[in-house]
């Protein structure tokens, strides 16, 4: 298919690596087949300077921002499908080599040279994603991102297998996280975080969780919380160019 050059379409450059790992840092969070077709997708984001992807299956959602040139007024928004997200990271094998990107109507491009690609837009509105964000949670954990993830995937074993639930339970210094099974069987684990605040008590799908830790790069993770019915964000310790959201389970 043709990609509309004309008006309305919107053409920048990105170094390969940095739109791989943006696209690596949130596709794990899009939808699979869910009835609300535009959830099956990304949402690509361009502003002046900025580009920023979001995926969310309505459970959790991720975002990345990647710093950009771009002349763009406003804020422009497209819905990429989830197959055609996952082709183009597998595409972009070049680490310091640059890829054409082409926003049509309803059509994106890359070209870096060697391929072209081209996937049709989702035709949907992605759900206001700044309104997902949780605000004003007041108890701000850092812990290690390994310990954190091995300790999740050793309770894991023993959570429900259909519902995958945890429980965390937060008090200062420390945090408990524990699973049970319909078998009666149950696992307890706790772990040293940096954290003085109040109590706290909180269910999560432990898989979601563990996604996250998966595609994060730092040492020291970030959550931060608010009661046990508010969503968690997490994003790594020292960098603010990630964010990812999830929702918490009723145990």
């Amino acid at each position: 298919p043709t990609v509309e050059e004309g008006p309305g379409s919107l053409t920048f450059n990105l170094v390969q690596s940095k739109l791989r790992r943006l696209i690596e840092r949130t596709s794990f969070a899009m939808a699979q087949q869910d009835v609300r077709y535009y959830l099956n997708g990304m949402l690509l984001e361009v502003q002046s300077g900025l580009l920023r992807a979001v995926a969310t299956d309505g459970h959790r959602l991720a975002m990345c921002s990647m710093e950009a040139v771009i002349q763009q007024e406003g804020k422009h928004q497209v819905i990429v499908p989830r197959k055609g997200i996952l082709e183009l990271a597998r595409l972009l094998t070049e680490q310091d080599a640059e890829v054409a990107i082409v926003l049509g109507q309803h059509h994106i491009r890359a070209n870096t040279g060697e391929f072209t690609f081209t996937s049709k837009l989702v035709d949907g509105k992605f759900p206001d994603y700044e309104r997902v964000l949780p605000r004003g949670g007041d108890k701000l954990v850092l812990a290690d991102r390994q310990g954190l993830r091995e300790a999740f995937s050793r309770t894991a074993i023993l959570s429900n297998e259909k519902y995958r639930g945890i429980r965390l339970t937060l008090a200062s210094g420390l945090l408990k996280i524990q699973a049970n099974n319909p078998e009666q069987e149950e696992a307890e684990e706790e772990i040293v975080v940096d954290y003085s605040g109040s109590g706290l008590e909180i269910g999560f799908n432990v898989s979601y969780l563990l996604d996250v830790l998966g595609v994060m790069g730092t040492e020291q993770v970030r959550l931060i919380l608010s009661d046990s019915n508010s969503s968690a964000l997490l994003q790594e310790a020292d960098n603010d160019d990630s964010a990812y959201v999830v929702m918490p389970m009723r145990l």
